[in-house]
């Protein structure tokens, strides 16, 4: 019998029977999981190199949907219950799904269905290697810990790393109601606010993002390129300057606004304006109606409501000819960072956060608190955050110009 021994593979090899031209696999998996404890299979090849690969295929495959260590009872392990818990939460998404979906027009699953597809790929990536094949009960919080500290090795956000964290919880919680584990371990504190804030555009950047755009509607196409018109970027314009004013998200709760949605008040100025009553917030809050600036009001009634007219009051504000909001949302997103990198201020040197559409919501809340009376909670109920959020994650790069201004606002004297 010939045998050639793979590097870097633990007990994996290569070998040949004496009456036989193919390779065969072989390596150890324990006598837990058979009588032999080895695990033996067919390359199905007479090449040396292809039978390497291919074992290598086998083996990493193997661990990756049989992780179980020595002497570890398989009702017991960390994967089996971890099965058992996405079992119950597909069960659980199932029997609501299509009432969810039955009124929804922005999605095509249910944020439980997106949540649960994520939630399995983040176990199979890094915790199902980690923790799957180990005892349920007996991992404590030193094994938490590690598990930690590997992930800060691969220099996560610490977004994501709190969202493993949270997921390993909650299959143990599941354990947990099933008294199959006694206690929980002790989890260690996810600081957040380490993650990079929002890098805000200044208003000369979106100024000179809104003239490009506008330049390149009125631009003829190539005859390569599949579009007949670029008529849509001065839409995407309109869309950069409503997001920064009204403080929506340019998601959902941008693209499923309608014209019914509005309506035009009067102040005791006797200055016209409008409010907005949103289909959908991000952020339950008590009130979600949110009053809006003359600049608003010159977008909506000069530009949108020329583009598409009012009828019905059911026609969408951005894109109306598209039921797919969806494919808008992935439209404006492309063609905002085209332009962005064609300026060079899409991407940011000291940070992981690259400018999107949504920096702008960064932007307008400085610009609301450099340019207007608004308190921290105005700023936040009308850009639907908080002042804690919005302290940490959008206002935290107040940047230069802009803090010049906030400074001689502050001490500047009547």
């Amino acid at each position: 019998m010939k045998r050639i021994k793979i590097q870097n593979c633990d007990t994996l090899e290569i070998f040949k029977y004496n009456n036989s031209k193919k390779w065969y696999c072989r390596f150890y998996v324990g006598y837990h999981l058979n009588n032999s404890g080895n695990f033996i299979r067919s390359t199905k090849t007479s090449s040396q190199q292809e039978a390497t690969k291919i074992a290598k295929d086998i083996w990493h495959k193997f661990h990756r949907t049989n992780p179980l260590d020595k002497d570890v009872p398989k009702e017991m392990s960390f994967n089996y219950l971890a099965e058992q818990y996405f079992s119950f939460q597909d069960m659980k998404i199932e029997s609501s799904e299509q009432k969810i979906l039955k009124k929804e027009e922005y999605y095509h699953q249910s944020l439980g269905a997106k949540e649960f597809k994520k939630s399995k790929s983040m176990y199979e990536k890094h915790i199902k290697d980690f923790f799957g094949g180990k005892n349920i009960n007996v991992i404590n919080g030193n094994d938490i810990e590690m598990f930690h500290f590997k992930l800060n090795t691969i220099d996560y956000a610490q977004s994501t790393i709190g969202s493993y964290l949270t997921l390993v919880k909650a299959i143990m919680t599941f354990a947990h109601k099933q008294a199959i584990i006694h206690s929980l371990p002790k989890f260690p504190r996810v600081d957040r606010t380490q993650d990079d804030s929002f890098v805000p555009y200044s208003d000369d950047e979106r100024s000179a993002i809104t003239k490009e755009l506008r330049r390149l509607s009125k631009v003829k196409p190539s005859i390569r390129s599949a579009l007949k018109t670029y008529e849509h970027y001065d839409e995407v314009a309109d869309i950069v300057n409503f997001v920064y004013h009204t403080g929506f998200r340019p998601g959902k709760e941008l693209y499923v606004l309608k014209h019914k949605h509005f309506s035009s008040m009067t102040n005791t100025r006797n200055e016209k304006y409008y409010e907005i009553d949103p289909e959908h917030r991000k952020v339950n809050q008590k009130r979600q109606v949110t009053q809006q600036n003359s600049i608003v009001k010159e977008i909506y009634e000069n530009r949108i409501c020329k583009r598409y007219p009012i009828e019905t009051g059911e026609e969408y504000i951005f894109f109306a000819n598209n039921p797919n909001r969806q494919q808008v949302r992935n439209l404006v997103d492309k063609v905002f960072r085209k332009v962005s990198k064609l300026l060079n201020l899409y991407y940011i040197k000291d940070s992981r956060r690259n400018r999107s559409l949504y920096a702008l919501r960064s932007s307008g809340m400085i610009g609301m608190d450099i340019h207007t009376n608004a308190t921290a909670e105005d700023i936040a109920r009308h850009f639907n955050s908080s002042p804690s959020m919005q302290t940490k994650r959008y206002m935290k790069r107040i940047g230069r110009v802009k803090s010049v201004e906030l400074q001689e606002r502050i001490y500047s004297k009547k």
